[in-house]
């Protein structure tokens, strides 16, 4: 039990990293977290499936780590190819976790959160059901934490306003049962 609680803090250590080195989204794993948790919950899932979803929320962007930070912190919006690299996080996330005896619990979540119902996501333009329930749950928090926070560059819209463009987004960005 105890190396099992070791190997866990390791996970939440490495989300850290990603939280202590992207300036603007403060607090951002935490809060996808926590909207990933209530969301399996709402699903009424078997708490053992809720806490690692929520796991996978609070891992999601590690493979961000990877990423410039002149790309990374840049305070605009992104050039296509500055959009290109962002892209790679999740696998490199994924990679990051390769080698880590707890890996399995959060893969889906790192690697997928980024996948669309419609096929158009990345990194592997997976489609539906193909898309991991957790990854289909941290994609929504994801979308609706990045919509509903401020940034130096944006302020962050309200609730309902970021309510709305999910679900005018059901089926193509957002699993519609969800």
């Amino acid at each position: 039990m105890q190396a099992s609680r070791e190997l866990l803090k390791t996970l939440y250590t490495m989300a850290m990293l990603v939280e202590a080195r992207d300036a603007y989204t403060g607090g951002h794993l935490w809060r996808v977290s926590r909207y990933s948790h209530l969301l399996a919950s709402d699903l009424q899932l078997p708490q053992a499936e809720v806490e690692r979803i929520a796991l996978g929320g609070f891992l999601h962007d590690l493979g961000k780590v990877g990423v410039p930070d002149a790309v990374l912190n840049k305070p605009g919006k992104l050039s296509d190819e500055e959009y290109e690299v962002i892209k790679t996080h999740p696998q490199v996330g994924a990679e990051l976790l390769k080698e880590h005896p707890l890996a399995e619990l959060v893969i889906d979540a790192v690697l997928r959160h980024h996948e669309t119902p419609d096929g158009n996501g990345y990194p592997d333009r997976l489609s539906g059901k193909a898309i991991p329930l957790a990854a289909r749950i941290v994609g929504i928090a994801d979308a609706f934490d990045a919509m509903t926070s401020t940034r130096p560059y944006r302020q962050g819209m309200p609730a309902p306003q970021a309510l709305a463009i999910l679900r005018d987004n059901l089926g193509r960005q957002f699993d519609a049962e969800l």
